[in-house]
């Protein structure tokens, strides 16, 4: 049965074509994770308008969701970032982690974590018990990782000696571990209204800001090239004055870090990724934005990659910003040792959807901004194989997130 499923997929995929199309349309207010741990199964997490947060399981390749069991975790939490391995399944969020070893049946508050970004299995073959997060987990707030090895139920912290914020993590192997980190200068976008508030409590929107500087006080897209900002501020996302990027290594699971990259007033970064076939081989993607009154030197999105393990870093993807529009990447995923694909938005009057495509390891890359996708901005991204992908969108024309999915409907 399973395979011919798998045959029915391919042949589907072969007749639709090989784009980038919605698969779940206003699945949730909010919704900025998803992960699929084959072509059928998978997970997200997502906040709902008055309801608080959600986590759905797909079964059928993303067509229809079922709303899983979560432990009480208050209506005005943000969830941030999933991942699953076998019957484990750990979300992080702005208060903490949640975990599932049923498989999605019923979620449970995990002990220690934090405010986590992001959350990763760890080793390139995945295991049901070891995932690390990637955030603040002190009063420091420039922490890095915390790691569960006990499938998300407890988390220890690691500090990984950065001078901005740990923001997403790639763990290639269990003693190898990258944090990419960054901040911005600026306030929250402009507007809206006070009493606009775009579907979250001002709680969920403070956090959702933490995401990328695109987004205003009410938790919406909404950048707007060349309009200064109303003031600057040492909130959530600014207290250098200053765009800063720093990527940091481990190799020996956390105990000691060393700064592998830095570059201050251009950019910071978002996800980072690594080869299955190689820990050695990563790659990063990053953003920086030309508004006033701390504009980047040098705005844009882009994708730096090694080869050496961090020992030397090429810029190999490169969208400057321009007056029809920004370019923002937000995650970045190796379907195996040559083809990665990388997500985000091209941020005009309307954002569109953006993938960006490389299929000999990071050398060179296709940029795809569907016309059909046009209003949504891609927030996260999960590689199945080369041929089977999701990410979730969120959508400013209805205010709502969707999934979609690459490789057939």
């Amino acid at each position: 049965m399973a395979l011919l499923k798998l045959v029915f997929l391919a042949l589907v995929a072969l007749s639709v074509g090989q784009e980038w199309r919605i698969v779940k349309k206003n699945i949730a207010t909010i919704d900025i994770g998803v992960t699929f741990i084959n072509p059928f199964v998978g997970y997200t997490a997502a906040t709902e308008n008055g309801s608080g947060p959600a986590i759905f399981k797909s079964q059928d390749g993303g067509h229809t969701w079922t709303t899983v069991n979560v432990t009480s975790f208050g209506l005005d939490i943000l969830l941030m970032d999933i991942d699953a391995a076998g019957d484990a399944v750990v979300v992080s969020s702005e208060a903490g982690e949640l975990y599932s070893a049923d498989g999605g049946k019923s979620f449970h508050l995990s002990v220690g974590g934090g405010l986590s970004q992001s959350v990763r299995h760890v080793g390139s073959t995945p295991t049901n018990h070891k995932f690390a997060v990637t955030g603040d987990y002190t009063a420091r707030h420039k922490d890095g990782v915390a790691l569960s090895v006990d499938s998300g139920r407890t988390f220890t912290a690691y500090d990984a000696s950065l001078f901005t914020e740990a923001r997403y993590g790639a763990f290639p192997t269990e003693t190898a571990w990258y944090v990419a980190a960054g901040e911005w200068p600026q306030s929250p976008q402009p507007g809206p209204s006070d009493d606009d508030d775009g579907g979250l409590s001002p709680r969920q929107a403070a956090f959702l800001q933490r995401k990328s500087q695109i987004f205003n006080r009410a938790g919406r897209l909404a950048y707007r090239p060349g309009q200064p900002l109303e003031s600057l501020s040492d909130d959530a996302a600014g207290g250098n004055g200053t765009y800063c990027a720093q990527l940091s290594k481990s190799t020996d699971g956390g105990i000691t870090w060393k700064t592998i990259f830095a570059e201050n007033h251009s950019f910071y970064f978002n996800g980072i990724d690594c080869s299955p076939a190689d820990p050695n081989h990563c790659c990063a993607v990053g953003e920086g934005f030309a508004q006033p009154p701390v504009p980047s030197t040098e705005p844009g999105a882009r994708i730096h990659c090694t080869r050496d393990g961090g020992a030397t870093w090429n810029r190999t993807y490169w969208n400057p910003e321009t007056a029809s529009g920004a370019f923002s990447l937000m995650e970045i995923r190796f379907a195996n040792a040559t083809e990665i694909w990388a997500a985000g938005s091209k941020i005009a009057n309307f954002p569109s959807a953006m993938w960006v495509h490389s299929s000999d390891g990071g050398k060179t890359w296709t940029t795809s901004i569907p016309d059909h996708l046009l209003g949504t901005a891609a927030m996260s991204i999960s590689m199945v194989s080369p041929s089977i992908g999701y990410s979730s969108l969120i959508n400013s024309v209805t205010q709502q997130s969707d999934i979609a999915k690459y490789g057939g409907i």
